[in-house]
């Protein structure tokens, strides 16, 4: 699985988390699997701000900009396309978490959507 999985499935995974009438194997299950992507999460969330800190304008103590508006980094134009890229590849990077399985019955009290289900289709079993 790429990190872009793990990103993708996010909001389905909140829905999952905050669904009741689970049985309890399944809510541990949900709650196992939601704990092993927060630290790929992290990791992801934390190589991205140091990639966006490199990139972004500095001020006269070579601190990045933050716009104060938009509380986002000040990138110049001319280097936006390289930072894409490398977030693109970051996103893209292998990675291997413990997924507990869980049949479409189990997650059917959390009324995902299509997309929703297509997200979480790595920890899912026929």
């Amino acid at each position: 699985m790429v990190i872009k999985d793990i990103l993708d499935s996010m909001e389905a995974l909140n829905k999952l988390n905050n669904a009741h009438g689970m049985s309890s194997v399944v809510a541990f299950r949900i709650g196992k699997n939601i704990k092993a992507i927060e630290g790929e999460v992290k990791v992801f969330d934390d190589v991205r701000t140091k990639l966006l800190e490199e990139f972004a304008n500095k001020d006269e103590n070579g601190k990045p900009i933050i716009d104060k508006d938009t509380n986002q980094y000040n990138v110049p134009a001319d280097k936006l396309e390289a930072l894409e890229k490398e977030i693109k590849k970051l996103q893209n990077e292998e990675v291997k978490v413990d997924i507990k399985k869980l049949s479409l019955d189990d997650v059917e009290k959390a009324d995902l959507s299509p997309r929703e289900l297509m997200s979480i289709e790595y920890m899912l079993e026929d």
